[in-house]
């Protein structure tokens, strides 16, 4: 064999290897942090959607909804309004799973007169219940007294558990170091609901008055002794007003596997 084909045949093996080698190390030092949107449904006069945030390594990291500032103004100042949307979802081995396990749906309630009396959230409010089962299971939440409850090792320290269960919803429990239980007027907190002795929803709960600031904020999630089933739980909450896309989102981020 001459010397330049020998050179030649070198060359092409050395570059075969240096661009096989640099695949393989792109590939994995590649990010899997991304944005999945999930369904989209009907909202004042516009539309919600739901989403969840993956990180550099593809586990969920936020999960949320988003809705048009004009959309939240033309709701009803009088009716009351539920809308259910789908969080975003993969295919594994030919079955359908929850990208943020263990959060499977939103329901997003408005709430124009409040609460009744004499509930500290007696003021015009929206709530977001990321619900931990299916539609169809929280449809068969009865309404009533619910007499198995929750252990309370898996709330956070100073949460109140209702004894009465709302029903398609649960037993709401309150955070009584939240402001609203010290005089101060209700903005925004976070409440768990619970069914039958099991966690059933996290809940971000934002007054009218708050969300009329057109403002973001994040704040902490205290957490419980235990967890009582696998997944990605939230360490935070926020709600965001973006000024330039004229958009709220309403999150649970800081996802963390327990």
């Amino acid at each position: 064999m001459n010397k330049t084909l020998t050179f030649f045949l070198c060359v092409c093996v050395f570059a075969g290897a240096s661009i096989f080698s640099g695949c393989s190390t792109s590939d994995s030092m590649m990010s899997k942090a991304a944005t999945y949107m999930g369904e989209t449904q009907a909202f004042g006069s516009d539309s919600i959607r739901s989403w969840v945030k993956t990180d550099e390594n593809g586990n969920p990291s936020s999960v949320g909804v988003t809705f048009k500032e004009s959309s939240f103004a033309s709701l009803s100042s009088t009716e009351e309004s539920m809308t259910m949307i789908m969080l975003p979802s993969m295919s594994t081995g030919g079955m359908m799973k929850m990208m943020a396990s263990p959060f499977d749906h939103v329901e997003v309630d408005w709430v124009p007169q409040g609460d009744p009396a004499p509930s500290v959230y007696n003021k015009a409010h929206l709530d977001c219940h990321f619900f931990m089962m299916s539609e169809m299971n929280q449809m068969g939440i009865m309404g009533g007294r619910d007499t198995s409850m929750m252990d309370m090792k898996y709330m956070p320290h100073g949460y109140m558990m209702d004894s009465v269960s709302e029903e398609g919803m649960g037993v709401h429990c309150m955070d009584t170091m939240s402001k609203e239980f010290h005089g101060q007027p209700f903005d925004h907190t976070f409440v768990f609901g619970s069914y039958h002795g099991s966690m059933v929803f996290m809940e971000a709960m934002c007054a009218k008055s708050f969300l009329d600031l057109k403002t973001t904020t994040t704040t902490d999630i205290r957490q419980p002794q235990a967890y009582m089933m696998m997944g990605y739980y939230p360490m935070k909450y926020t709600v965001r007003y973006d000024a330039a896309a004229k958009e709220y989102s309403i999150s649970l981020d800081g996802l963390t596997s327990h």
